[in-house]
């Protein structure tokens, strides 16, 4: 009986082996938390966000040409624009912007647009994926129902506009593309559930993996004020499908205080074993009420751009990319989005502001020199080289 009892123990030992190992296989290949970082802790320079700023910004004859462009992309599909998008009246029908141009409030974004020109040639692209909303009729924000974007995302009904990105990315031919899913993910304005932005995220993230896309990294990209609690509770963790959803951590930075923004995001990216990405950036003190104009406010650029510079150096060993914003927000016909726009817990945040460098000559040649240190990753012929794989 004992013989028997051992025999039959073993057994059961097996089969337990043998029920893991589909959970086992089911495991994803690696992809390393180092995709597309700058070799030799450099630190990328990236300009945007719409279509006509980073062409200002390329065009200058000062500042070196940057190493890629932001854009942005909208999954807000059905919704209506807002009545005073220049392209109203029309309706989302998500990957809005990325083959086409189009002008929802913010300015004219595209982008596959740029893709055309020389000057793009071996550009990267980083891009913005909005998946908040709908937006209903008093101006609230859906959060954790199944009218939800992020909801409908995970459920697969947008897989049609998913295939038509992935089938894009893939005719890249190896160009590098930074995917911010759900940029600014703590944003009030956006009102995402944590829940279901994690659910969103990831299953973006699979499909495109699933797709055969592998000229990604994937940025999770807080608005740059979030406590530990908050970054915790939106963080995608690993599963059993990926040892890593993030590659690098997002933040803004939209502050004159240099030690402000990104305080707990770059912690978190340091706990994290990740890099940091100042996704979003632009002059701002901070305050509704006081805004820059660097066309007429030099003294509170030059501040404010010495501050950054700042915030950069006292954080060098975890940030490896910037994108600065070109826009002059103040323009209330090309992007009448910023006049009330509620970002920041207050209407018209950039309805003053200006960040558009070539405005103000004394201020684009700072942030020239600034840029052209060793430490910065601006465009060159082999800059795709430049960067881990």
């Amino acid at each position: 009986m004992n013989v028997c009892r051992f025999f039959l123990f073993v057994f059961v030992l097996l089969v337990q082996a043998c029920t893991h190992v589909p959970e086992q296989r089911e495991q994803a290949e690696i992809i390393p938390a180092t995709k597309y970082l700058p070799k030799g802790g450099k630190i990328m320079v990236l300009a945007g966000q719409s279509v006509r700023a980073t062409l200002d910004y390329y065009g200058s004859d000062t500042i070196p040409r940057p190493a890629g462009f932001t854009d942005y992309i909208s999954y807000d599909k059905g919704s209506p624009y807002r009545d005073f998008a220049p392209d109203a009246p029309r309706h989302y029908q998500g990957n809005d912007a990325l083959l086409e141009p189009t002008n929802w409030g913010a300015g004219v974004q595209c982008v596959d647009c740029n893709l055309s020109r020389p000057e793009f040639a071996r550009a990267v692209v980083a891009i913005g994926m909005y998946m908040a909303g709908p937006r209903y009729e008093d101006g609230s924000m859906c959060r954790g129902t199944e009218d939800c974007n992020t909801h409908k995302i995970a459920v697969g009904e947008y897989d049609e506009q998913l295939a038509v990105l992935a089938k894009w990315m893939n005719g890249l031919k190896g160009r590098p593309v930074l995917l911010r899913i759900g940029y600014e993910f703590d944003g009030s304005w956006n009102n995402y559930d944590p829940t279901q932005f994690k659910q969103a995220y990831k299953y973006i993230v699979r499909y495109l993996e699933q797709a055969g896309v592998n000229n990604v990294a994937y940025i999770w990209q807080s608005f740059g004020y979030a406590s530990r609690e908050t970054l915790e509770a939106y963080f995608p963790e690993p599963d059993k499908f990926r040892a890593s959803y993030v590659d690098w951590v997002g933040y803004t930075h939209f502050n004159l205080n240099p030690d402000i923004p990104g305080v707990n995001e770059n912690q978190f990216a340091r706990d994290r074993g990740l890099k940091s990405f100042m996704s979003e950036l632009t002059p701002h003190t901070g305050d509704c009420t006081r805004q820059i104009d660097l066309k007429t406010h030099t003294e509170l650029g030059r501040q404010w751009l010495e501050n950054l510079f700042t915030h950069i150096e006292e954080n060098k060993d975890v940030l490896r990319g910037i994108s600065y914003i070109n826009e002059n927000w103040s323009d209330k016909v090309y992007a009448p989005q910023w006049e009330d726009q509620q970002d920041h817990n207050c209407g018209g945040y950039f309805s003053k502001s200006n960040a558009r460098l070539q405005d103000n000559p004394e201020l684009e040649k700072l942030w020239a020199e600034k840029i052209s240190a060793p430490l910065f990753l601006n465009a060159q012929d082999n800059l795709y080289q430049q960067l881990e794989q």
